[in-house]
């Protein structure tokens, strides 16, 4: 495809461009994916095949569900309707997959930080290729964009640097940056003067058609776009500023990329394009189809409504919450929809604070609020919420502030993959001092745990899975738990206990079902709470002289719930056979829920059959 891309004329490229939108629409309304992104870098992709030599050169997306056409358009085109599915292609670039994913990404703002390293790298070995970051969706906001363009100046010879501004980010584009680039004005004003000026040169007589005053006139441009562009915030980080210019004019991304392949300075190339080109739904509605489930291309419905979801529940519960306790304040990173906020920045949109894709801003931002007075309740994707580790240390914990982290998408998240498992949480919350880190079961639970937290005077972490719930609701006014304990679920005829932690108990009261087929009672305990471990399951394993426990976790093993209860059984002497079912040393693979589950051992059958081995 490359080749057909490097021999074709402009009518063949917008040919291969409607294919590809055409081809992306119908697999992601089957598989699912992050739609809108990549629709609307379709005529880039194609340019920037058209005009680069791959591999030679390097291309790397940045915020990577913008990378479905490269995907398609280098060498997995026909295997792109296996997008997502296990043993199937990523939904994001990987280096594993294939040679033209030179950088894997899924978190936001690595591109140029990347993008850096890999040129110093090639220029270590007298490489002189292009190395390519391509960067947009709210990235650019992000503290690391920020801190890579701040060593463009001294390592960014070879590079180019492209803003994709499609003027939404993953939800409202937020913060002072995001509000320049939306000055349509000004591009506008930019891109109609150089119209005239070029239109003006063509009715000089020829003599005035030579090198100096097109000189004269390109630095004329230069030096007064600034005013009209953001360019001048770029310049001073050391790039050559080019645009903005349509993201979706194919002629125009190629003249331009040919202009700009020669340069050895450092360039930003601001394009504008539209999220969800091509496909009215996504045009309309380019939020709904950011990331979507299975849709009907016709009407743009999802196929099969969604199940009550704890995210879900969140929406409603949040704002009942907020009119009860006037101290509360709710902070995201970009993400109101997908935390579930959304509804609650409607209702009290004063007390609600979106700083973008600045995660660790966001946690540090809510230690200030908390230590102004306010309790803050942060929402934050696990997988995200790594980036701000050392503020939740520093800043959070260290100072005993009351902050409370709603921990969304915890464990294995699904279709979306490695770089979006919430494997870590348990593990890095419950090292650090002064925290209290629960895992609910069920949505009615999640919300007393939330309820709980607010009767804490220190920092607490509640981490809940993706996907659906159980459908429990509960009344406006909740019961708060009333302590750190746990749940007997199953009173067992055994020496062996299940103790499962969140989500993972109602896994293991179905593996207890399925044992009891073959005369096998085990215990079956929810543990809720990782730290502390409540006193109560130490008890009860004395109680009724447990031989044999073995823990369940939807997380890493290194390091979480299993190993904390073993620590503790260690500390106090006590001597059990104990198997700890986890996610092993690795990082896990893209499927859906109950595969992932499966292949990592931690489903129903899995525990039924560790049950078993004891």
């Amino acid at each position: 495809m490359i080749e057909r891309i490097k021999q074709a004329d402009l009518k063949e490229l917008e040919r291969i461009a409607a294919e590809t939108r055409k081809k992306m629409v119908e697999t992601v309304s089957k598989r699912g994916g992050h739609l809108a992104s990549s629709l609307g870098t379709v005529e880039l992709t194609i340019a920037l095949l058209k005009v680069f030599d791959l591999p030679q050169d390097k291309i790397i997306w940045d915020v990577g569900h913008q990378s479905y056409a490269y995907k398609m358009l280098t060498d997995r085109g026909e295997k792109f309707d296996t997008l997502r599915t296990f043993g199937g292609i990523s939904g994001f670039p990987k280096i594993s997959e294939s040679e033209y994913d030179f950088f894997g990404t899924g978190h936001g703002g690595t591109s140029i930080s990347a993008g850096l390293g890999m040129r110093e790298a090639m220029r270590t070995r007298g490489n002189r290729s292009k190395v390519i970051s391509v960067i947009g969706d709210g990235a650019i906001t992000s503290g690391l964009a920020l801190e890579a363009m701040n060593n463009v100046d001294r390592f960014g010879r070879n590079t180019i640097t492209i803003l994709n501004d499609n003027e939404m980010f993953i939800s409202t584009s937020v913060g002072a940056l995001s509000k320049w680039f939306s000055r349509k004005l000004s591009g506008q004003k930019y891109s109609s003067a150089r119209a005239e000026i070029k239109q003006l040169i063509s009715k000089l007589p020829p003599i005035f058609h030579g090198d100096k005053i097109v000189e004269i006139i390109r630095k004329t441009i230069n030096s007064s776009k600034s005013l009209l562009t953001p360019g001048i915030l770029f310049e001073g980080f050391g790039y050559q500023y080019v645009g903005p210019i349509d993201g979706h004019n194919i002629e125009e991304l190629v003249e331009t990329l040919n202009d700009l392949k020669p340069n050895s300075e450092p360039v930003l190339l601001h394009i504008h394009t539209m999220k969800g080109k091509g496909y009215k739904f996504a045009e309309e509605n380019p939020r709904k189809f950011h990331g979507i489930a299975p849709f009907d291309i016709k009407t743009g419905e999802m196929k099969k409504p969604s199940s009550p979801s704890f995210t879900g529940y969140l929406t409603d519960y949040l704002p009942r919450l907020f009119r009860r306790h006037s101290n509360l304040v709710a902070i995201t990173a970009a993400m109101p929809d997908g935390t579930g906020l959304w509804k609650l920045q409607e209702t009290f949109p004063s007390r609600v604070y979106d700083v973008g894709m600045s995660e660790g801003h966001a946690v540090t931002f809510a230690s200030g609020l908390a230590a102004g007075g306010l309790r803050p309740v942060v929402a934050i994707y696990s997988t995200f919420l790594q980036r701000a580790f050392d503020n939740i240390v520093h800043d959070v914990a260290l100072q005993n502030l009351p902050v409370t982290f709603l921990i969304d998408r915890a464990g294995l998240v699904g279709e979306d993959g490695a770089t979006h498992h919430g494997l870590f949480d348990l593990s890095y919350c419950r090292m650090i001092p002064n925290m209290t880190v629960m895992a609910p079961r069920d949505e009615s639970e999640m919300a007393r745990m939330i309820e709980f937290s607010l009767t804490l005077k220190t920092p607490v972490a509640i981490r809940y899975p993706r996907g659906s719930g159980s459908g429990k609701r509960a009344s406006n006014r909740l019961v708060p738990l009333k302590n750190c304990s746990g749940e007997m679920l199953l009173e067992g005829k055994s020496k062996i206990m299940i103790v499962g932690i969140g989500i993972t108990s109602v896994f293991a009261m179905k593996a207890a079902e399925m044992l009891k087929k073959e005369n096998i009672f085990p215990f079956v305990y929810d543990l809720k709470f990782v730290k502390p471990l409540p006193e109560e399951l130490f008890m009860l394993i004395k109680k009724h002289g447990i031989t044999h426990i073995v823990t369940v976790e939807d997380g890493i093993a290194a390091g979480g719930a299993g190993s904390a209860v073993l620590e503790e059984l260690s500390s106090r002497k006590m001597t059990l056979n104990c198997t700890i079912l986890g996610v092993r040393d690795n990082f896990s693979t893209h499927g859906t829920q109950a595969e992932l589950r499966k292949a990592e051992g931690i489903d129903a059958e899995s525990i039924a059959e560790a049950v078993k081995v004891l």
